[in-house]
């Protein structure tokens, strides 16, 4: 008996510290953000397979309305959302399921204009091909040139969608 009560209190002992790390503040949720993959191109859609769909006249007029981002055709190969932690990193998977092309990112807090700073990577073939530490205003979409991919050329919207109430 007092061999069990022994162990009991050894087991107790060592649940002590998950009850500490349950409370990580790291894991708070301080926003959501969303990447948009979109492909520009003059050439011929029935080139870039049958996932792409269409893109509404207003992201059109948005994305045709940029300089280097002026393209006859316009279509949307995906997107992901994720919250934003406090401090951990997370990655967006916007093209499932394939790694193609994945975004990391990581709070570096709120900005004084009531965005989110981040660190913000871009990986291509699990190569990292650009790094940039934005501040994201909700509404307000920010849009990387990216790679030349089937005949087209890659642009992402990566967007702050929630900005959560500081405590």
């Amino acid at each position: 008996m007092n061999q069990a009560l022994g162990i009991l209190m050894i087991l107790c002992l060592h649940l002590a510290p998950t009850a500490v790390s349950a409370e990580d503040k790291g894991k708070e949720t301080v926003g959501r953000i969303k990447a948009t993959l979109y492909i520009g191109t003059d050439g011929d859609v029935s080139l870039l397979g049958g996932k792409v769909t269409e893109v509404d006249a207003a992201t059109v007029k948005h994305l045709g309305g940029i300089e280097k981002m002026q393209f006859k055709h316009y279509r949307k190969l995906g997107d992901d959302t994720k919250a934003v932690f406090r401090s951990y990193e997370n990655w967006l998977t916007p093209l499932k399921p394939s790694e193609e092309i994945l975004l990391s990112f990581e709070s570096r807090g709120r900005s004084a204009e009531g965005g989110l700073r981040l660190d913000l990577e871009l990986w291509q073939h699990r190569r990292k091909v650009m790094k940039s530490d934005p501040i994201l205003q909700k509404g307000r979409p920010l849009l990387i040139l990216g790679p030349k991919w089937r005949g087209g050329t890659i642009i992402i919207a990566v967007e702050l969608i929630e900005l959560t109430p500081s405590k």
